[in-house]
């Protein structure tokens, strides 16, 4: 990461901006500034209604590769108006004090929180391919800044509350339009999937990898589910120290894990957040224990881990972005939908419990306990486990699977294997046929590109997705066409040419084609 300043981090301003707005209207027109613990003010059914909407995005994706930037741009402004006006209503209806019919204010509800929620997917789409050290920098601050302006909202009434929501949303278009005009931050800071958790980026597009994931929210969702609707199930009503409380844990951890990004300490992230949202959970289930008469100070532990967990949850959905294959609203709407829905059901499992046990606070402190030690034995086993043991044993795969390699390759030099053909996935492309044995100079100029290639990458230490990228790259393919072949993104693609520059110290595609003519084949 640059030294700290401004300039250098200018371009990250807008993403932290427009994060923030968007959580802060959700915060304070639905979630009643924080006052209470609850996910909305009707038990989580405007968000449910808002997830009918988000849901049809989700299934959408299945079925379109990538959305058009037409349709983002349209989406955006859908988002704001549709946000904006629906606070709108609401904040009206409260100044003149009529009281609307509950579907009504159920569905107005909804649309700000659809509306906020699109636009956080848009800003995380913006950050697709930047580095986990500056999506750090942005959603921790984000989240700093949103909880304090909720904060010192929570002291006044909920017209004011709405009539700010409004500004919030139709403030959003001042960070899109300087998003625009500043480019992207991947360009300032690029990715590589490494630091995110760890692992290569073909994790990914792994489903395996991703159902972990989401396995590991499900089970962190719950408990934090149950501990805010301790212990009947029903919002539990926050004192202003106990909304001090909140803003005090998000400040701190926010705080921590900014400067430990900025000291590039990313496994302090992939690692340690965990733990401090099970210790939130922990120390919140103690208070609970301690304090039965007050669940307050208890929910307020609880409410802030639900905060940091929306933070990390941010934070691995870009790292799905940016490597996974598929749309980036994919893995926006399935997180979203993961996280909130099964917090909502961690406190109708209060409610269930509640009606079959009567003194039910052990009861729901054990279930909380249960499901915390799920989520860890999940992440921390699957997700997160060792993360360098794990690259170091797949750089050992990778060694012995080139020395099997070396040793089964005929020993004319300049021919094409078989192998080559199923590991390259250009060599389809060039029709070349398996049981071909003539050395390839003599073939066309393509094919003695894509060799000249393949041996660069063995004499620079290339990996195999970047003599992939590579070969087509030299063959005159554009960054977009690479990405679409390979199924990256495109700032993937940048990245791996920006890598592949410096190992070779080679920084154009026609001195890569001058080294070719000059010392390949």
């Amino acid at each position: 990461m640059p030294p700290l300043s401004l300039e250098g981090y200018r371009i990250l301003i807008p993403s932290i901006a427009g994060m923030a707005l968007a959580a802060t209207a959700v915060s304070l027109s639905v979630q009643q500034a924080h006052g209470t613990t609850g996910i909305s003010t009707y038990d989580g059914w405007s968000l449910v209604a808002a997830s009918v909407v988000i849901g049809a995005i989700f299934l959408a994706t299945i079925f379109v590769k990538r959305f058009p930037k037409a349709a983002i741009s349209l989406g955006v402004f859908l988002s704001i108006h549709i946000g904006g006006l629906a606070a709108l209503v609401l904040g009206a209806a409260d100044a003149v004090a009529v009281a609307l019919a509950a579907p009504i204010d159920l569905l107005l509800q909804a649309g700000v929180m659809m509306g906020a929620t699109l636009l956080q997917f848009y800003w995380m789409r913006k950050l697709r391919g930047t580095s986990a050290q500056a999506v750090v920098v942005v959603v921790f601050s984000a989240l700093a800044l949103s909880e304090l302006v909720t904060f010192a909202l929570s002291f006044t009434e909920p017209s004011v509350w709405h009539f700010a929501c409004v500004a919030l949303m139709f403030l959003q278009f001042a960070p899109v339009r300087a998003s625009r005009a500043m480019g992207l931050p991947s360009d300032s800071f690029p990715a590589v999937s490494e630091s995110y958790f760890g692992t290569d980026e073909n994790h990914f597009s792994n489903r395996s990898f991703l159902v972990v994931a989401a396995l590991g929210i499900w089970f962190i969702s719950i408990p934090i589910g149950m501990g805010r609707g301790f212990s009947t199930g029903q919002p539990v009503h926050l004192d202003p120290a106990a909304r001090g409380l909140v803003l005090l844990c998000v400040a701190i951890v926010s705080m921590l894990w900014v400067r430990f990004a900025l000291a590039s300490r990313m496994h302090a992230l992939t690692t340690s957040i965990w733990v401090v949202m099970e210790l939130l959970l922990g120390v919140g289930t103690i208070l609970f224990a301690l304090l039965p008469t007050d669940p307050s100070p208890g929910a307020a532990l609880v409410l802030a881990s639900s905060l940091v967990l929306q933070a990390f949850v941010w934070y691995m959905t870009i790292a799905f972005i940016s490597f996974g294959w598929r749309d980036p609203y994919y893995y926006a709407t399935a997180a979203w939908i993961a996280m909130n829905l099964l917090i909502v059901a961690g406190m109708r499992v209060d409610a269930l419990i509640t009606r079959l046990v009567p003194s039910n606070a052990a009861a729901i402190i054990a279930f909380m306990g249960f499901f915390v030690l799920l989520g860890a034995q999940v992440v921390f086993t699957r997700l997160l486990a060792a993360p360098s043991e794990r690259v170091e044993v797949q750089a050992a795969a990778d060694r012995a699977a080139a020395k099997a390699e070396a040793a089964a390759a005929p020993e004319a030099p300049g021919r094409i294997t078989e192998d080559d053909v199923r590991r390259i996935p250009l060599m389809g492309v060039l029709a070349i046929s398996p049981q071909a044995e003539t050395p390839l100079p003599s073939k066309t100029p393509d094919v003695h590109i894509a060799t000249s290639v393949l041996e660069i990458g063995q004499r620079f230490g290339l990996t195999g997705r970047e003599v992939e990228v590579l070969t087509l790259y030299a063959l005159g393919h554009t960054q977009a066409r690479v990405s679409e072949e390979l199924q990256l993104s495109t700032n993937t693609v940048h990245t791996h040419i920006k890598r592949i520059y410096e190992k070779t110290d080679l920084h154009s595609r026609q001195e890569i084609l001058d080294y070719i003519n000059e010392y390949g084949g």
